[in-house]
């Protein structure tokens, strides 16, 4: 037994500055200040405090610090047993060396999970920093840009991610840019002007050196080469739904990149384009078609006056011979012939005079020339000069002494047209009836005029005030479709108005005029 005790204390010097000497006191030592400690402590004063904090708070990578760590992790328990042990020479005492052993073990997988807890931290720091922009950037929101220190993978995914972000960030603004110019443009103010306020905003949207608008066929414009070094060409076919209306072409930096969104963007803005290039077209179309209109207008009022007036000589010398002749005699008195030439010409005559009434009242020198008359008598002598004998008619006056206050000549004109349409559209076999009563309340007479006829059908009853209209069920040829539009203008001349009351089970159509009236004894 003293062998074995002798040859170890014999041979221990030896080892003990070969092996173990140097190893025991340094081994501790080296991890000392390891890498973990100050990795809580990012308080050291930044250059830029606004900037976000740079690496994983000493400056090392994540790679440098993983490594580090796992090594620290592995080494250090086992450098501290070993120099206990040799520092104690217990390494021949087995009842000391076994619960060291288990007490090595136990150390070095609390500072295994020591290191993998700061490894976890120094690598999910980093991720959760990046897995925020990324969502901030899906979102549409802007996103400030990441930076870590090293160039590990993590270093480069965030690099990565602020250049995607950075292009995200530039292509937000020229997406505003693009719709503030489309929302800007105006058809009215034409093709050209059009083009060349195009040509501005693409370079100005999309940072181009120079652009062109070209309304030609896109094959007649040879496609540039791209040149390292020279400015980058670049094209966009301006389109109008499926209709190709030119080319848009210019020129880039030769630094700036373009990818297939910035094309996608560019084509995007010349179909934008193109749409108010075709808008602008339609526009003066549009214009040109509105002014030709008026000047047809114009020219069919003038023709109008025109031929009233012309007319209206001839008629009244007409009527005036036909008088003399039936005034000659019995026998020419009593003649149908004469009589029919007498209606036809005052059938004329009031025809002309509707055409003169138009023409006046657009030209706005129609004034009323307003008095205090009685409906009732003027309603009865329209309906006596229709001459429709053949017809029942009837009249129920509910004035209560109620007065009118109209132009009789006026009045006379429209209660004409409305009771004419009655028996025109009643039939010669119906019945026209008329009420006139007062309302105290508004201070106004109504007279309703109201056939048996078929009456006016829903889509008739739409357009029915507007000039030169006539119901669908009357022939193309009878009357000028100007009564009741002429009514409708002299009534509201003369402060009052004309409507057509709503549709009636088994009965015809019924208009009501209403005018200004005076109560009984206000006369005077």
């Amino acid at each position: 037994m003293a062998e074995p005790t002798t040859d170890p204390d014999a041979a221990d010097p030896p080892r003990t500055p070969a092996l173990e000497a140097p190893d025991a006191p340094d081994a501790p030592e080296a991890p000392d200040a390891p890498s973990f400690e100050p990795e809580p402590a990012p308080a050291s004063p930044a250059p830029a405090p606004p900037a976000p904090p740079r690496g994983y708070g000493i400056g090392l990578s994540f790679r440098v610090l993983l490594t580090a760590g796992l090594i620290v992790a592995a080494v250090l328990p086992l450098a501290a047993f070993g120099g206990i042990v040799v520092a104690a020479r217990l390494y021949s005492d087995s009842r000391i060396v076994g619960p060291l052993l288990i007490a090595s073990i136990v150390a070095a997988a609390f500072f295994g999970l020591l290191a993998a807890a700061v490894a976890v931290a120094a690598l999910t720091a980093p991720l959760r920093r990046i897995t925020t922009a990324v969502e901030r950037v899906a979102a549409g929101e802007p996103s400030p840009p990441i930076h870590l220190t090293g160039d590990d993978e993590l270093a480069r995914l965030a690099e990565s991610h602020n250049r995607i972000a950075a292009e995200a960030a530039r292509r937000n603004r020229e997406l505003g840019a693009l719709l503030e110019a489309i929302a800007g443009y105006n058809p009215a103010g034409g093709v050209e002007a059009l083009n060349s306020r195009a040509e501005s905003d693409a370079c100005a949207i999309f940072s181009l050196i120079d652009c062109r608008l070209r309304l030609v066929d896109p094959a007649t414009v040879p496609t540039e080469e791209d040149i390292p070094g020279d400015p980058r060409p670049m094209r966009a076919d301006v389109r109008a739904g499926s209709d190709t209306l030119g080319v848009l072409t210019g020129h880039l930096p030769a630094t700036r990149a373009w990818e297939r969104a910035d094309q996608d963007l560019l084509d995007l803005f010349a179909s934008e384009v193109g749409v108010a290039l075709r808008n602008a077209e339609l526009f003066g179309q549009i214009e040109s078609q509105n002014a030709r209109l008026l000047e047809l207008d114009a020219a069919k009022d003038e023709f109008l006056r025109g031929i009233s007036h012309n007319l209206q000589t001839p008629l009244t010398s007409i009527r005036a011979y036909v008088d003399q002749l039936r005034a000659s005699s019995d026998k020419a008195g009593r003649d149908r012939r004469l009589q029919i030439v007498a209606e036809q010409a005052d059938r004329l005559t009031r025809l002309v005079r509707q055409l003169l009434t138009v023409t006046r009242l657009e030209a706005g020198v129609l004034r009323p020339d307003v008095e205090v008359i009685a409906v009732g008598l003027r309603v009865r002598r329209a309906w006596e000069a229709l001459n429709a004998g053949d017809v029942a008619f009837e009249l129920r006056d509910e004035a209560r002494g109620w007065l009118a206050v109209a132009d009789p000549d006026q009045l006379d004109q429209v209660l004409w047209a409305l009771l004419d349409n009655a028996v025109k559209y009643g039939g010669r076999d119906g019945k026209v009836e008329v009420e006139i009563r007062s309302d105290d309340a508004s201070g106004r007479l109504h007279v309703t005029i109201a056939d048996h006829g078929p009456g006016i059908s829903d889509p008739d009853r739409a357009r029915l005030f507007a000039r030169f209209t006539r119901g669908a069920a009357q022939a193309s040829g009878d009357g000028t479709g100007l009564g009741l539009y002429v009514s409708r203008q002299l009534l509201r001349t003369m402060g009052g108005e004309l409507r057509l009351e709503p549709a009636r089970e088994g009965l015809g159509a019924a208009f009501t005029l209403s005018l200004p009236g005076e109560p009984p004894g206000d006369e005077g």
